[in-house]
């Protein structure tokens, strides 16, 4: 097994093969974790950065629960343990309220709320092998916005703090569970250039506003720095 070779942590980053999942990786590999980064589609992109960081990637599709079970045998076989899981990956399709189809709406929150639900629970039983471990979500600070054309997106992300919430209270004190809100970090693929210049130079939601500062973010959690770490929470 990797870890018994070196003794390093393991963190698992969904969608951490590219943009600011990316940036997450990096930071982490840096701090001494070995990491195992996840993708759906962007394989040689994933691959790519696994090699630069020694890590490792594998395809993991959070619309597909079937898969779960594949990756926590992997973390089992591969690493023995996980330490940190960073609930990254979500999809940001533009969604205009009028032409919004029922089967639309369900592959956004089938990624963006039941996947992370589903993969949390499974991996409980390597979360908790070690004392230490810890689950961070990613929202989106301007998700309160309620944006028409991304409905489907901000809903699921408003839900999803809920959830890091509910998952707070059931696992502490012996996980710690957390959440980073991005504010205008990084422009999402097809949203409206002109749009994202005048959000940001209005200041935009209060948050991390760069895949780097993100990335300390999640950095300064895994260290028990608490970014918006409701470890504390009544």
């Amino acid at each position: 097994m990797i870890l018994a070779r070196d003794g390093r942590r393991v963190a698992l980053v969904t969608g951490g093969g590219r943009r600011i999942g990316a940036a997450i990786s990096r930071k982490l590999s840096r701090a001494g974790y070995f990491v195992v980064l996840t993708y759906r589609a962007a394989r040689s992109e994933a691959e790519s950065l696994a090699g630069e960081i020694g890590g490792m990637a594998r395809s993991l599709d959070l619309a597909r629960p079937e898969t779960f079970t594949r990756m926590a045998r992997l973390l089992e076989k591969e690493c023995g343990r996980l330490d940190l899981l960073v609930h990254n990956a979500a999809v940001f399709p533009r969604t205009p309220v009028e032409s919004l189809s029922p089967r639309a709406w369900d592959s956004v929150f089938a990624v963006n709320l039941r996947g992370p639900f589903l993969l949390t629970r499974r991996l409980l039983p390597l979360l908790r092998r070690r004392p230490g471990g810890a689950v961070l979500f990613v929202g989106d600070a301007g998700a309160g916005r309620l944006w028409p054309s991304y409905l489907p997106y901000c809903l699921s992300k408003l839900a999803l703090e809920g959830q890091a919430q509910a998952w707070e209270r059931i696992l502490s004190p012996e996980i710690r569970v957390g959440i980073v809100r991005p504010g205008l970090a990084l422009i999402p693929p097809g949203f409206p250039e002109e749009t994202w210049e005048r959000l940001r130079s209005r200041g935009g939601p209060k948050g991390p506003d760069s895949p780097e500062k993100v990335a300390e973010a999640v950095l300064r959690f895994a260290r028990r720095g608490g970014y918006n770490d409701f470890s504390h929470s009544p």
